[in-house]
């Protein structure tokens, strides 16, 4: 499960529609706990990110702003919790891993967040193994 506060919420759809029609991204960082051996994740801190790309079917993050991101997560002493983009493009109006999400995923274990915009719906999963990936529950506080 990953919980998001509603502003931090909806702090990503206003990204990701100020980016529109581009994929917007970025990076989600909070705290890990373990309760009856699932892991829940809390976002604490969302990070814009620019697509590099400027694509409406993918999204990459420049590695050095990525690189001063999971920096300053570690300086802050979160965690890492994974990465939120949308989905903008006809191809891609699910907000379900698409197949280039899939082969470009490299981050197991760690939460990928979905944004469409019409209609507005979010979706998390989490990449178990490269190219595969399991639906996460979103708790909104």
């Amino acid at each position: 499960m990953i919980k998001i506060k509603r502003s931090d919420l909806e702090n990503i759809l206003s990204h990701c529609s100020d980016e529109n029609p581009i994929e917007a991204c970025g990076i989600l960082a909070g705290t890990i706990k373990t309760s009856n051996g699932d892991q829940i994740k809390e976002v604490l801190k969302v990070y814009h990110c620019k697509n590099v790309l400027n694509s409406p079917t993918e999204y990459r993050i420049d590695a050095e702003e990525q690189f001063k991101i999971f920096s300053e997560i570690d300086a802050v002493e979160l965690d890492l919790l994974g990465f939120y983009h949308s989905h903008v493009s006809h191809q891609h109006i699910s907000s379900k891993p698409s197949s280039i999400d899939r082969d470009r995923a490299n981050y197991v274990g760690y939460s990928y967040m979905i944004v469409t915009l019409h209609p507005t719906k979010v979706s998390s999963w989490i990449l178990e193994k490269k190219g595969v990936f399991k639906k996460e529950e979103i708790c909104i506080l």
